[in-house]
C-alpha cells in the first residue's frame, strides 16, 4: 500500500513537467558544436543543475553571450566541458559549488558533458 502511495505523487510531477521526448539526432540540426544529444526541447534558463552523473535540464536556451551556471549538487566530482567548435574553456573538475561560463555570442546549439562520466551531456541553443 505505502509504495502505491508514492507512485501517486511521482506520476503527479512527471505529468506536471509536461515529460519529454529525445527527437534530436547527434550533431544534427547544429551551428555550434557537435555530438551528444538535447535530450528534450531546451527550457529557458541560465542554471543547470549537476545531479546523478545527469544534467537537469539536459538542453537549454540563452540569449547570445549570456552566463551560465552549473551547480554541483551530489559532491562527486564532475566538469563542464563544450565541443572545441563552442570556444567555451572547460571548467575544472569540481566536487562543490558552481561554475560560471559565458556562451558563445553566435547563434547555434553547442553539445556539452562531463568529460568524467560517459552519456553524461547536454546542449545549450544559443538564440
Amino acid at each position: 500500500m505505502r509504495a502505491r502511495l508514492m507512485i501517486v505523487p511521482l506520476a503527479a510531477a512527471i505529468l506536471a513537467c509536461g515529460g519529454s521526448s529525445d527527437s534530436t539526432a547527434p550533431g544534427t540540426g547544429s551551428t555550434g558544436g557537435t555530438g551528444g544529444t538535447g535530450g528534450t526541447t531546451p527550457v529557458a534558463t541560465t542554471s543547470v543543475e549537476m545531479l546523478n552523473t545527469s544534467f537537469t535540464p539536459r538542453a537549454i536556451r540563452v540569449a547570445p553571450g549570456a552566463t551560465v551556471t552549473w551547480t554541483n549538487s551530489d559532491g562527486i566530482a564532475h566538469n563542464v566541458t563544450f565541443a572545441a567548435a563552442a570556444n567555451v574553456p572547460a571548467s575544472a573538475n569540481f566536487a562543490a559549488g558552481s561554475v560560471a561560463l559565458q556562451m558563445p555570442a553566435a547563434a547555434g546549439t553547442y553539445a556539452y558533458s562531463c568529460t568524467l562520466h560517459p552519456g553524461m551531456s547536454g546542449t545549450v541553443t544559443v538564440q
